[in-house]
């Protein structure tokens, strides 16, 4: 059966430099009539559900699924024009090369993220990455990261794919993979060291996606159709 790879977005395929975090801050002070302030927030790993659902408990506010939807849509709205920009999407090095590899060794490709699915097509679509990805699950499918692992694992199964591996930059993208029963390859573009990402329990670490030699070898060991 066909293999499938499922990868988180930011900060494994492509860094946003930052835009999101007003984007954010408006659109959760449309939806929740709250101006906060989101310098301080960490997203490495979150759910844009979970961030939200949080901060508005810290305000004492209620996230009903009428507010979260208006929200979401106030999100799409706001980041979408920041991210069409000139260079507002860094790619990081070897993506592209690595994507291409893939598909042409007929993989299919999903994805796993905390943005909820309009912003991540946003992104994947301004970053020219988005004919690689066929699938995904996404922060308003579900908060947990966890769970986001299984739903992709279906959404594969209902394509006639088998998910055999998760690709990620965190802790948090580790562990939805062993949740999902898949191997995780941890990849230290992000805000983690490589040494971080082996004490986390990745199954596979490399620095970038630079290295095809190293990498290739490194898919067949977990995709065996």
């Amino acid at each position: 059966m066909t293999s499938a790879i499922l990868f988180d977005i930011d900060g494994t395929l492509l860094y946003a430099k930052g835009l999101g975090r007003p984007a954010f801050a408006e659109a959760f002070q449309e939806a929740y009539g709250i101006t906060a302030d989101f310098s301080d927030i960490s997203f490495v790993g979150a759910t844009d559900t979970a961030i939200i659902r949080d901060l508005a408990a810290q305000f004492g506010v209620a996230s009903p699924p009428d507010r979260e939807e208006h929200f979401f849509i106030a999100l799409t709205e706001r980041l979408d024009p920041r991210l069409r920009a000139d260079n507002a999407i860094h790619v990081y090095p070897g993506v592209t090369g690595f994507l291409n590899a893939l598909t042409s060794s007929g993989k299919i490709l999903g994805v796993v993220t905390g943005n909820i699915r309009t912003t991540a097509w946003s992104k994947l679509i301004h970053a020219k990455l988005a004919p690689h990805f066929s699938f995904g699950s996404y922060a308003c499918d579900h908060a947990n990261r966890d769970e986001l692992a299984r739903i992709a694992c279906e959404r594969a199964r209902q394509r006639g794919a088998v998910a055999r591996l998760l690709v990620g930059d965190t802790p948090n993208d580790i562990q939805a993979a062993h949740a999902a029963g898949l191997p995780c390859l941890a990849v230290a573009t992000g805000w983690i060291s490589a040494a971080a990402l082996r004490e986390a329990g990745a199954d596979a670490v490399v620095e970038d996606f630079t290295n095809l030699e190293t990498l290739m070898p490194l898919i067949e060991r977990y995709c065996h159709d």
